[in-house]
């Protein structure tokens, strides 16, 4: 759990906002209970790459894991600049078009294809150190909001297993290519009760199959909260195990860094709005898009449910729904005042834009020493570089 203190001495100590500050602490916590975690499974431990690709992050990171999943050329880069030659770097797109996969096949050290004919089309010019997998999709939903559901109705994410099981009992050969299996069921679910009823149907329906592959990578969407109940990971992985020689992965990716990270933010202005006060904040849905996409209100320091002083926290762009929600605090908020929204560690940093100009936070890591250290800025030259201008002087 992310230290108020630390939380408050960030407020203080960041010189310009809006910023986005990753806590070392927490990231230390979190990853050092989820390696436990999967170590007491009998479980290699794996980082994608997706909710946050700040490099300090991610070497942060590289001490407590085998390795990281990347789903991109440029991720498969950053991963080998991070690790080196020394860890392994594994692979899941949902298609690879023909251009990359000659650096995917030489850079990885194991690809997850996303279908049969993408496994048939490239898995046998897979360079003979890079393990070919396929991904599978069970076709059992955890997840009620289709938008994140893996195996939502007609998905995109995996061959079907009905699919793989008819290639088994026809012409088609999967482990013929195919030296594992990749099973990614879930998201941001804390019971891995879900994990283990996956890993039982795949058992169930491909054993013969499963007793053919070198590995199996049980994919990602688990929180690993301090409260989950790691059991059902341990019977998972035991289950998976059972008179076969295979590793087993798993690759959480928010579950590192969500709580590590959180914007500190200035209010600009304040005014009255139909009897309610809204405060303008320097920072916008730009910069947490997952706050609009979810339609959720995001934690706030200082929240206080039945706090005097209310306010709609809004963004500075000038999308109407650009707000974050209805908040109370103790002590009124001014031009001037610092907020810092909570939570923010995961999928903000790799999908926050420039819509209307409005530049990127600055990214800070909070040392456990207590020093805070500027990790990355940008400029209007980076703006006017991505809209193809060159930068000028402009008076």
């Amino acid at each position: 759990m992310l230290d108020t203190a630390e939380i408050r001495a960030a407020l203080a100590a960041v010189p310009e906002t809006p910023a986005l500050v990753f806590s070392q602490a927490e990231l230390s916590d979190s990853a050092r209970r989820i390696r436990a975690a999967t170590d007491d499974a009998g479980v290699s431990l794996l980082y994608a790459m997706k909710p946050c690709t700040l490099s300090w992050v991610m070497e942060e990171l590289a001490a407590h894991v085998t390795g990281f999943t990347a789903s991109s050329p440029f991720e498969i880069r950053l991963a080998r600049q991070v690790l080196g030659d020394s860890r392994k770097v594994h692979y899941y797109g949902v298609a690879v078009a023909e251009h990359e996969f000659a650096e995917i096949g030489r850079s990885c050290d194991y690809i997850s294809f996303n279908s049969i004919g993408q496994l048939e089309r490239y898995g046998p010019e897979t360079p003979d150190l890079t393990s070919p997998g396929l991904r599978l999709n069970p076709g059992i939903s955890f997840v009620s909001d289709e938008r994140y559901d893996p195996c939502r109705r007609h998905s995109k994410l995996g061959a079907p297993i009905e699919r793989i099981i008819a290639a088994e009992h026809g012409s088609h050969d999967i482990s013929a290519v195919a030296q594992g299996l990749l099973m990614h069921t879930n998201c941001e679910s804390d019971d891995l009760l879900d994990l283990f009823a996956t890993a039982s149907a795949v058992d169930d329906r491909l054993g013969l199959l499963l007793d053919r592959m070198d590995w199996v990578n049980l994919g990602g969407g688990y929180t690993f909260g301090s409260a989950t109940d790691f059991a059902p990971l341990n019977d998972a992985s035991a289950l998976l195990r059972s008179d076969r020689e295979i590793e087993i992965f798993i690759e959480p990716g928010a579950a590192f860094v969500a709580d590590a990270g959180f914007i500190v933010s200035t209010v600009l202005d304040v005014f009255d709005s139909g009897g309610v006060d809204v405060a303008v904040l320097d920072t916008s849905v730009n910069h947490m898009p997952e706050v609009f996409e979810y339609q959720y209100e995001p934690d706030v320091l200082d929240y206080a449910p039945d706090g005097s002083h209310r306010y709609i926290l809004a963004g500075r762009s000038c999308l109407a729904g650009d707000v974050l929600g209805d908040y109370r605090f103790e002590e009124p908020l001014t031009p001037g005042s610092r907020v810092a929204i909570l939570g923010m560690g995961a999928y903000t940093q790799p999908k926050a834009h420039t819509f209307n100009g409005i530049n990127l936070p600055d990214a800070y890591a909070m040392l456990e020493s207590g020093e805070l250290t500027l990790l990355q800025s940008t400029s209007y030259g980076d703006f006017a570089a991505r809209n193809g201008a060159s930068q000028v002087a402009v008076s």
